[in-house]
């Protein structure tokens, strides 16, 4: 049989990481705390068959992924708005609008591959696994998606 998950101690060790994930693939603080909600009540349901097979922190993060994608098939494709509010510790506001904006300006996968392994610091292995692809195939996206970001950010910053 898997490992017990103890929900408590999951909510209390990812929800910090859960909400950065939204709010970097939305833009939307409002609805990453949505999202985040919805995606700790679908690991409620789903802890019981839970086996194992990957770490917590990869399962939560699948969960987590299935409920953008149902998000986006829902209301259609993936436009994101940049919170001038958001929470940032890493830059100073003229550069993390600047950041936003250049994330932001790139397709979903490619937002997805960097918040999920530059920003969450999952390895890309892990964040094959979240993804449900290839390790190899992950890495050449992320390659692509830093490539996409330089280009949008400005190399000469």
């Amino acid at each position: 049989m898997g490992e017990r998950v103890d929900l408590e101690e999951i909510f209390r060790s990812h929800q910090r990481e859960i909400y950065v994930y939204f709010l970097r693939t939305t833009g939307n603080r409002h609805r990453a705390e949505d999202l985040g909600q919805e995606t700790f009540a679908r690991a409620c349901s789903a802890a019981v068959l839970f086996r194992g097979d990957s770490s917590v922190r990869t399962w939560l993060f699948s969960i987590a992924r299935r409920v953008l994608v149902d998000h986006y098939r829902r209301r259609g494709p993936a436009s994101v708005e940049i919170d001038t509010e958001a929470p940032s510790r890493e830059a100073d506001p003229s550069d993390r609008l600047a950041i936003e904006q250049a994330l932001n300006t790139l397709p979903l996968s490619s937002r997805e591959a960097i918040v999920l392994c530059d920003v969450l610091g999952l390895s890309p292995t892990e964040a094959a696994g979240v993804t449900g692809t290839n390790a190899n195939a992950f890495r050449v996206r992320l390659h692509r998606a830093r490539a996409q970001f330089r280009e949008e950010y400005g190399d000469d910053r």
